[in-house]
């Protein structure tokens, strides 16, 4: 059973196992190649990096043109007055840095100053020294100083001393040379080390002469528009020009060009003694970064607001002060943080608040090949999945584990600054197990398939057969799809259709099996010998005797069942019919050579068998009556004799006083609780000799165990009489018994060991302490389904007062393989005398030597247990003082 059980498996591992894992993988691929896998993982990022939002540095103010602004001051472009004037607030203020990043990379051209300076170079040929020339040159200097804006700004710009302007740079366009003041914010060439762009616009050469540095402004996006990663170096004529984001941080803590260094592992950027870490390409992720009562993270004021001298003061003393857009007229915003628009300014402020607190997110080299790897993993889990587990654990586990991928990435995210992308392994595991799952609930439907239905009313039809109710059986039989196996039950049914003298249902069930296979054994030539059979019953029945010769007299053929009863049986005088029995009636009876009191069963061999059959029979009877005649113990009813008289097989066997326990089965007539498991573990230890001596009962409950209450004295009766009884049916695949008493093995026709009749054991002592069977169905297919399929239930749900030992032993007896029960009688025996004597007694060592081992290969250690299709021949082995033990009964 083992093997069967590993290559079934192992075929669930090649087909379900497989298809489960190929369809992840495809999924997998084309949420890649689709761009949703990469989705995904964004909004996974995002996510966490939001969930894990640290606080941002205090030092950092916004000034931004919001609508306000626009309204107050035009929409421009504004005069760069303007910007001279906020400049000079922000100054005045005490900003620490002012990061400037309107559009200054052109000038502003103002017709009416070009003819004011050439006003004043008229006057100053002119050599007029009267009053009213002198006033018309100080009016046009007052005038040429008033519209020369440009001027004016970078007089304001010099004059603060600490404002960073902002470079355009596109990865398109035609690239010039850096004018020498960009080049002094520069690095020397970063090699691969930085982001490669085209093309550059500078500020006016005024501006970024007098400039405390120039820095780019450029961000490239994500592939759903969102950004998320700022490049700290672009190559550009062989420079490294750095982010604006990096002077201001740079700045900001009063370092110089110098203090800046590229590292190489891990790669990153050295500020100082501030390490930045980025990608290869000196790309940094900054995180996200808001306050615990969800307010915006960096203070934020209007421009106009700031220019009016409406926003104290106070608000920008010591701080990095950022200036730019915020308005969705002059800037389209860059991400979306929770729903809201981050437009460059803010994602700036991020990013400088990032890099002045180490809060870059890395993702390492290595992150694509464990994502690889957890692939892999996901993969080789989904095709476990497919092996044993329901369509519902496999959807638990499957939950589980997404969530603990998805715990790792965010966890990483959140506390280590790492990303490594699982969404791949993600979407893997999902689809996975959606098939997985599929699968099993597709799998679970086709157990109640029409090919299911067949296979139950095949093994109802065999049930029948070995009730001996041939006609059902047929009935159920005829029903079930053509097959080897069933062609086989009907070639055995038809036999036992001819044995029983019924050849006409033979006939038809022959018929039967040619119609699916004319070649089929010899099923054509019975055919044709149980139509002439039937043809001479049906002449006989019909006609009536015409001889007037009286009957010749033969000898009386005497029946189990006949009204006429015998005086004597081989030697044994019969004084009264006391009961009827599986093999026909039994007799009270005397041996008259000792005086002797026996009780003898009989069975009308000549009824069942005829011809070679009856041979066979007859002898297979007395092989079956000598194996249960060699069992001498204390628990098993004694055999003395068999024999065999006008066709009347007998078998003459200890008398026994007492009842068999079938009225103890009924609610109000159980015995206590102690009784019970006394005469469970005596029948036990009856059952680990019978098993060590090869012979298996097959037929193990209540009403064959006899138990008399005045003297204590339990006995098993009917050793052998299964086999015995079932010798015209052992072909048909399944073994005769009582099916609720039936182990699953034994139901499914497998061969079996004396483990089945544990388990038979086990089903009495549950009916013995409850008044119940175990496991009950409305049909015969309905109890052989929950035998092998459904688990028996705790005994303490009928009676709640047994202790869980007494539970424990049970359902250890009742478990579905054999190898999970009690391995043999003996330690049956000790659980119950255990249980018995309670928690508190010490346990018993039990003696394993003797003990008889199963394992996945063989039935039993030394010789194979007997089964349906064997006999034991020899005589059994012994096993020493072990062989007849007491019964240990309280």
């Amino acid at each position: 059973m083992g093997r069967r059980t590993s290559a079934r498996r192992l075929n669930v591992w090649r087909t379900d196992g497989f298809l489960s894992a190929l369809i992840a993988v495809v999924a997998a691929v084309m949420c890649a190649a689709t761009g949703v896998s990469q989705r995904l993982e964004y909004a996974l990022y995002d996510a966490a990096n939001s969930v894990s939002s640290p606080a941002p540095l205090a030092e950092i103010a916004i000034v931004g043109i919001d609508e306000a602004s626009l309204a107050a001051l035009g929409e421009g472009p504004w005069s760069n007055d303007i910007h001279a004037r906020l400049i000079d607030r922000l100054a005045a203020a005490g900003a620490k840095t002012i990061v400037y990043t309107p559009d200054l990379t052109t000038a502003h051209d103002n017709t009416g100053l070009a003819y004011v300076r050439r006003i004043r170079q008229t006057l100053a040929t002119a050599s007029d020294e009267s009053p009213l020339a002198a006033e018309v040159s100080l009016i046009a200097s007052e005038a040429d100083a008033a519209l020369d804006t440009d001027a004016r700004l970078a007089s304001a710009i010099q004059k603060a001393g600490n404002v960073l302007l902002a470079s355009r740079y596109a990865d398109t366009g035609t690239p010039t040379a850096l004018p020498a003041y960009a080049v002094r914010s520069t690095l020397p060439n970063p090699g691969s080390y930085a982001t490669q762009v085209q093309s550059a616009q500078h500020p006016v050469a005024a501006f970024g002469a007098v400039a405390a540095g120039v820095g780019h402004l450029y961000a490239d996006a994500d592939m759903d528009g969102q950004v998320r990663q700022i490049p700290l170096l672009l190559q550009y004529d062989n420079a490294g020009v750095p982010a604006l984001s990096l002077l201001a941080a740079q700045h900001s803590l009063h370092l110089g060009p110098s203090d800046l260094r590229i590292q190489t592992s891990p790669p990153g950027l050295l500020v100082g003694g501030l390490s930045i870490p980025t990608n290869s390409a000196a790309v940094m992720r900054p995180r996200a970064q808001t306050l615990p009562d969800g307010s915006p993270a960096f203070p934020a004021s209007s421009f106009v607001s700031v220019l009016e001298g409406k926003t104290p003061p106070g608000t920008f003393k010591d701080k990095i002060v950022l200036v730019g857009a915020s308005s969705g007229a002059l800037a389209v915003p860059w991400a979306q943080r929770n729903g809201v628009a981050a437009y460059p300014i803010e994602l700036l402020a991020q990013t400088v608040s990032s890099l002045r607190q180490g809060l870059g997110v890395r993702a390492p080299a290595w992150a694509s090949a464990a994502c690889g790897v957890a692939v892999a993993a996901v993969l080789f889990l989904i095709a476990l999945m497919a092996v044993g587990t329901s369509a519902l654990r496999s959807l638990a586990a499957g939950s589980v584990l997404l969530l603990v991928l998805v715990g790792l990435e965010t966890s990483l995210l959140r506390f280590a600054g790492i990303w490594v992308p699982l969404v791949l392994a993600m979407v893997a595991l999902v689809a996975g197990v959606i098939v997985v799952a599929l699968l099993q609930y597709k799998g679970r439907r086709a157990a109640h398939s029409p090919a299911d239905a067949a296979e139950a009313d095949r093994m109802m039809g065999l049930a029948l057969q070995g009730q001996g109710h041939l006609e059902r059986a047929f009935e159920r039989l005829r029903k079930v799809p053509p097959s080897d196996a069933l062609l086989d039950n009907l070639y055995h049914l038809a036999e036992d259709f001819e044995r029983k003298r019924k050849f006409a249902k033979a006939k038809v069930v022959y018929e039967h099996i040619l119609r699916h296979n004319r070649h089929y054994k010899d099923a054509r030539s019975r055919y044709t010998r149980a139509r002439a059979n039937a043809q001479t019953a049906d002449t006989a029945s019909s006609t009536p005797p015409i001889s007037t010769q009286p009957p010749v007299e033969v000898g009386p053929q005497l029946a189990a069942g006949d009204a006429l009863k015998p005086s004597m049986l081989g030697r044994y005088q019969l004084d009264r019919e006391i009961g009827k029995g599986a093999m026909g009636v039994v007799y009270l009876g005397r041996d008259p050579k000792i005086g002797r009191v026996v009780a003898i069963k009989t069975l009308a061999l000549g009824q069942e068998f005829e011809g070679d059959a009856l041979i066979d029979a007859r002898a297979r009877f007395f092989r079956e009556a000598e194996s249960a005649g060699r069992l001498q113990h204390p628990h098993i009813v004694t055999i003395f004799d068999a024999g065999e008289e006008r066709n009347l097989a007998y078998i003459a066997m200890e008398f026994l006083k007492g009842s068999d326990l079938t009225h103890a089965c009924s609610h109000h007539a159980l015995l206590p609780v102690s009784t019970v498991l006394s005469i469970a573990a005596r029948v036990a230890d009856a059952l680990d000799y019978a098993h060590a001596h090869h012979v298996v009962h097959r037929d193990i409950k209540p009403a064959n165990i006899m138990f008399d209450a005045a003297t204590d004295a339990v006995k098993v009766t009917d050793f052998g009489i299964a086999r015995i009884t079932d010798s015209s049916r052992t072909r048909t695949g399944l073994v005769l018994g009582t099916p609720s008493f039936m182990s699953p093995e034994q139901l499914a026709g497998k061969k079996i060991d004396g483990r089945s009749d544990l388990y038979s054991l086990g089903v009495t002592v549950f009916q013995l302490l409850t008044g119940s069977l175990p496991l009950r169905g409305e049909s015969l297919t309905e109890l052989m389904h929950k035998i092998t399929s459904v688990e028996a239930p705790d005994i303490r749900q009928m009676r709640p007062e047994l202790s869980s030992d007494v539970a424990q032993t049970v359902a250890m007896a009742l478990q579905k393989k054999p190898e999970a029960r009690y391995q043999t009688g003996l330690e049956f025996a000790a659980a119950l005398r255990q249980a018995a004597a309670g928690p508190s007694a010490a346990q018993k060592e039990m003696p394993t030597a003797e003990a008889v081992v199963y394992d996945a290969h063989r039935d039993a250690s030394g010789h194979e247990m007997v089964d349906f299709q064997e006999t034991v021949m020899e005589p059994p082995v012994l096993r020493g003082a072990a062989a007849l033990p007491i019964s240990g009964a309280q």
